[in-house]
């Protein structure tokens, strides 16, 4: 898909009080940031693309706090004009790949990890890419909390039964899993993304699945 330039992207981000400039001196801290003297949960969204997802996921449970991750700048920079600092005072932002959230967070740090829509790089050669590649894994069983959880929604066939399996090669039983996630049991409680938004309209079903680390 191309990606549409924000001719102002650096503004938007430099001015931006829901942007950490530098997440890794928050490492180990974040829940300082939290919405109460006792935040609920650590939600990190990998890739948060234009932040529709994290925004309605945030008002939805206010008590927990919210990170989007997005290595793209312009995408970063359309997901601040989606929030509101008046009203979206538990979510952050931050510009960091996936590969380098080590230096961000700390071991047991994050409560759940969210997967929406990631780049199915569909070759083999590219496989190590794919977000649920064993390049990753390790880093997320590191990163969750005891409790913690992995949530994954795709319409792509191919990546979710890639991801089934290695999820189970890596270390994660999954417990929820389902080929139509909108005439499933958890359609109740989705929420919907913007590319979701746009598959479901074309008649395409949603793949989600639920996996924690054993």
């Amino acid at each position: 898909m191309r990606i549409r330039y924000l001719k102002n992207t650096e503004s938007i981000l430099g001015e931006s009080e829901l942007i950490i400039r530098d997440p890794a001196a928050q490492k180990g801290m974040w829940r300082a940031l939290g919405p109460g003297a006792s935040p609920g949960r650590l939600c990190l969204e990998i890739g948060c693309g234009k932040g529709r997802f994290i925004r309605d996921m945030s008002r939805k449970y206010p008590q927990d706090l919210w990170i989007g991750a997005e290595k793209i700048s312009t995408i970063l920079a359309r997901a601040v004009k989606q929030l509101d600092p008046e009203i979206d005072h538990n979510v952050f932002l931050i510009r960091q790949e996936a590969g380098k959230l080590g230096d961000c967070f700390e071991e047991g740090e994050i409560d759940r990890i969210y997967l929406n829509f990631s780049d199915p790089w569909p070759k083999e050669k590219h496989a190590k890419r794919r977000l649920t590649s064993e390049r990753f894994l390790p880093l997320y069983r590191r990163l969750l909390s005891a409790k913690g959880e992995i949530r994954l929604k795709t319409d792509n066939d191919a990546l979710f039964a890639y991801s089934l399996l290695s999820l189970a090669q890596g270390g994660f039983r999954v417990e929820e899993q389902t080929d139509d996630l909108h005439h499933s049991p958890w359609a109740k409680e989705n929420v919907m993304t913007e590319y979701e938004e746009n598959f479901t309209r074309m008649g395409k079903a949603i793949h989600y699945l639920r996996a924690v680390p054993i």
